[in-house]
């Protein structure tokens, strides 16, 4: 018992005799007070969170969490489906399927942490009814404090088609609503004017 003592005191010591640029912080980012906390590992040399792995994981929390879900299907040109998703009684996600008018189909999912949007994934498959012809694209933009930091368009980095969000964009007037006939209203109507 004596020598696992002083073996385990042996280690601590190590350990914390480490210079600080090396050793792994695990900062709290949790979407809010008293609910699931998601951690984040990344931690750059300067001590300071990495801001695109902090999104990261901010979003596989949010995709891995037993959600609470609020479900809404309406018609604009085609049939629409908007999925709320919370944790307790706090948005973390919405996706929007705008399903498929003409030769295009689309689809949209809007992240957030503790009412601010991080991260904003758009799908586009779209093309004439050939073969080979259907392109598929994918849109990732990390945002912090409302600016978009990365923009992906597939896998390689590109410059931002939207770069900024504020309280008049969709993702956020969604946010602030959970009613039928307004989401409605900022789904069909807004994006005539986008």
């Amino acid at each position: 018992m004596k020598l696992y003592l002083s073996a385990l005191l042996a280690l601590l010591t190590i350990s914390c005799n480490a210079p600080v640029s090396e050793r792994k912080e695990i900062k709290d980012t949790s979407l809010s007070a008293g609910k699931p906390t998601i951690k984040s590992k990344h931690v750059k040399n300067t001590g300071t969170l990495d801001p695109i792995n902090s999104i990261r994981d901010i979003v596989e929390g949010i995709n891995n969490s037993d959600l609470r879900t609020k479900h809404f299907e309406f018609k604009c040109d085609e049939k629409m489906v908007v999925d709320y998703f919370y944790v307790n009684d706090e948005i973390v996600k919405i996706s929007v399927d705008y399903g498929t008018i003409g030769d295009s189909y689309a689809k949209e999912d809007y992240y957030y942490a503790k009412g601010k949007l991080v991260f904003n994934y758009e799908f586009v498959e779209g093309g004439p009814a050939c073969e080979g012809c259907v392109t598929k694209n994918e849109f990732r933009s990390y945002i912090q404090n409302n600016k978009v930091i990365k923009y992906l368009k597939n896998k390689s980095a590109q410059k931002c088609r939207k770069c900024e969000f504020d309280l008049s964009s969709k993702q956020y007037k969604l946010l602030q609503t959970e009613k039928s006939e307004e989401i409605k209203w900022i789904l069909c109507k807004m994006r005539n004017r986008v």
